[in-house]
C-alpha cells in the first residue's frame, strides 16, 4: 500500500513534536528542581503538595504568633524586674528614714529620691512593645498610667494562639498589678503607687507611723510583683514549649513536602540528556523519511 507524502510529513511532525515536549519538560524539571511543575505531572502529588503548603502557611502563622508573644513578655518581664527594684530601693529607704537617726530634714531630703522612684514606676508602668502597651489590657493603644499614676487602662487578657486549639494569655492586666482589689482594700491595702505616696508623705510630713505603715505596704506590693513574675515564668516556659513543637512540626511538614516536589537531580540531568538524544535521532530520522527520491518520483 503507498505511504503519501503528508502521511509522511505528520508522522515526522508527531514525533519531532513529542521529542520536544519531552525536552521542555526535563528542562523545566531540571531548571525547577521541581518534579511538579503542573496539575498533570501527578494529580496526587499536587493534592499533598498543596495540602502541606497550607499546613507551613499555618504554621508560620503560629510563629509569628510566638514571636509577637516572646517579645512582648520580654518587655513585661524586663518592666516588673525593673519595678521590682524600685519597690527594693523604696523599702530600704522606709526602713532606714523609720529610725530614730534621721530626722525630719533627712527624711525631707530623701524624699527627692522618692519622688524620682514614683516617675520611674509610672514610666515603667507605661513600657510598650512596638506600639502596644504590655499593662493597659485591651487599651494597648493608650499608656496604663496617667502622669499622676492613677490606672487608666482596663481588665483585658490578651491571648494568643500558639498552636491547634491552644491559646495562652501573654499579658499581665494592669490593674491586678497596679489596684488593690476588693479583697486587699478590706484587708487595709491600697494600690503600688499609692504605696509610694504614703512614703513620700511620711518624708516629708516627718511621720513616723505612715513610715512604718509604708514599710508593711510595700512589702505587700512586693510579693504581688514576685507573683506576677512566677506567673509570667510559667508563661515563658509555655511559650518555648510551643515554639520548639512548631519549629518540629515546620521542619517536618518541609521534609514532606521537598520528598513530594522536589526532583531527584541526577535523574533529572540524566533523563534530560535521553530526551535531548532523543530529539536529534527523530530529527535525523524524519530527515531521511521526509527526503524524496528518484524511486518516489518513479513509483
Amino acid at each position: 500500500m503507498r505511504v503519501s507524502e503528508r502521511h509522511r510529513y505528520w508522522v515526522a511532525n508527531n514525533r519531532i513534536g513529542k521529542a520536544r515536549r519531552d525536552q521542555v519538560d526535563t528542562l523545566n524539571t531540571l531548571s525547577t528542581q521541581k518534579r511538579i511543575n503542573t496539575l498533570a505531572d501527578d494529580p496526587i502529588g499536587n493534592v499533598k503538595s498543596l495540602q502541606l503548603k497550607k499546613k507551613l502557611s499555618h504554621l508560620g502563622d503560629l510563629q509569628k504568633n510566638i514571636d509577637f508573644s516572646k517579645g512582648f513578655l520580654d518587655v513585661t518581664e524586663s518592666a516588673l524586674n525593673e519595678i521590682s527594684d524600685r519597690m527594693i530601693r523604696a523599702q530600704e529607704l522606709a526602713i532606714a528614714m523609720a529610725n530614730d537617726t534621721y530626722d525630719g530634714k533627712n527624711r525631707e531630703i530623701t524624699s527627692k529620691e522618692v519622688r524620682q522612684l514614683i516617675q520611674q514606676v509610672i514610666q515603667l508602668a507605661n513600657s510598650r512593645y512596638g506600639n502596644k502597651y504590655v499593662f493597659s489590657g485591651f487599651r494597648h493603644s493608650a499608656p496604663a498610667m496617667d502622669l499622676h499614676g492613677n490606672f487608666v487602662g482596663d481588665d483585658g487578657e490578651i491571648f494568643v494562639q500558639l498552636g491547634h486549639s491552644q491559646f495562652k494569655k501573654i499579658n499581665i492586666p494592669g490593674r491586678a498589678l497596679f489596684v488593690a482589689n476588693a479583697k486587699e482594700q478590706d484587708q487595709g491595702h491600697f494600690g503600688l503607687i499609692s504605696s509610694l505616696d504614703l512614703l513620700l508623705s511620711g518624708m516629708e510630713n516627718n511621720d513616723k507611723d505612715a513610715l512604718y505603715r509604708a514599710v508593711d505596704e510595700i512589702s505587700h506590693q512586693m510579693d504581688k510583683i514576685s507573683s506576677f513574675q512566677s506567673s509570667l515564668g510559667a508563661t515563658w516556659a509555655a511559650v518555648n514549649a510551643a515554639q520548639k513543637r512548631t519549629e518540629f512540626r515546620e521542619v517536618q511538614a518541609a521534609t514532606f513536602l521537598s520528598k513530594v516536589e522536589d526532583a531527584d537531580i541526577f535523574q533529572s540531568t540524566s533523563d534530560f540528556k535521553r530526551a535531548e538524544s532523543v530529539l536529534q535521532s527523530t530529527l535525523m530520522a524524519s530527515n531521511k523519511l521526509l527526503q524524496p527520491s528518484l524511486l518516489n518520483f518513479l513509483s
